[in-house]
């Protein structure tokens, strides 16, 4: 209830700059999504979240996208934010199910796809499904590389958040916060983790739904891939694999200072990164 409240309030708080809260059925169950009209002239953009988090988090980055591009899209994933949640029973396979049915029916023009760590994996998984419906991937330290079983449940473990301490060291891998807020974001990351659908879907990632070879070579769309020097939350092993197996038309940048989640404290810099990709790939279109 009290995760249920936070999650509210941050999307009141986006709502209250000019984004209308919608919510789309699909056939697993409802999709909250952020949605606003932009002022610039690029295509559509959505954004999609990483594990435990929503599109409200994205806040820093939506209202600097709406200056550039002609609509911002952000959802909440299925059992997480303000969408349904399923509670122990959420797969991955319902997660991507969601995704393709609530974007089908939001998104009226081939758009542009953010994701970040999960929300990266799952912008490759869509990229895949609806190729003709995405005209380039924006990824930062996306998920979804192999790793072996024993690899994967000690890298699970990143995630069990057991007491407070523990949220503070995750955080810290994953911001540069400090003060009262850094001990705020540690509190809220513990709960979140707490849940049961984002439990449910820790115990869900397996060796086979892991992103191959193939699915890398097959994008065919102008794709950005942005991985900090100070990733700390993947493994090392991650990057060599985006690395190898991205198509020669993929650019791959290694921003200094970038972790985890470059929008929280680098949001200016991250816009212009991507505004910058953008126009580059559209002004090379005929």
């Amino acid at each position: 209830m009290v995760l249920w409240g936070l999650h509210t309030l941050q999307a009141r708080a986006v709502a209250r700059r000019g984004f209308l809260r919608r919510r789309i059925q699909t056939p697993v169950g409802d999709v909250h999504v952020l949605d606003a009209p932009g002022t610039g002239d690029l295509p559509t953009v959505v954004l999609l979240h990483g594990l435990s988090a929503s599109g409200a988090d994205y806040e820093p980055l939506l209202h600097r996208l709406r200056r550039h591009h002609r609509r911002v899209v952000a959802p909440d994933l299925l059992g997480h934010g303000l969408s349904h949640d399923p509670g122990s029973s959420l797969r991955l396979e319902d997660l991507q199910t969601a995704l393709v049915h609530a974007l089908d029916e939001l998104i009226d023009e081939p758009a542009w796809v953010f994701g970040n760590s999960l929300g990266g994996a799952a912008a490759v998984r869509y990229t895949t499904l609806r190729p003709e419906r995405v005209k380039g991937l924006l990824l930062s330290s996306p998920g979804g590389a192999p790793m072996e079983t024993g690899s994967m449940e000690a890298f699970l473990r990143v995630f069990d958040l057991q007491n407070h301490g523990e949220a503070l060291a995750f955080m810290d891998n994953i911001s540069r916060q400090s003060g009262v807020a850094r001990h705020v974001y540690a509190f809220v990351a513990r709960q979140r983790f707490r849940r049961a659908s984002v439990r449910a879907l820790i115990r869900d990632f397996a060796p086979q739904s892991a992103l191959s070879p193939g699915d890398l070579a097959a994008l065919t769309m102008p794709t950005l891939v942005l991985w900090g020097t100070d990733e700390r939350i993947l493994p090392e092993s991650h990057l060599p694999f985006w690395r190898e197996h991205l198509p020669d038309h993929a650019e791959l940048q290694e921003p200094g200072g970038y972790t985890h989640a470059p929008f929280m404290d680098h949001a200016d810099d991250l816009t212009a990164r991507l505004v910058a990709f953008v126009r580059g790939a559209e002004g090379g279109r005929s």
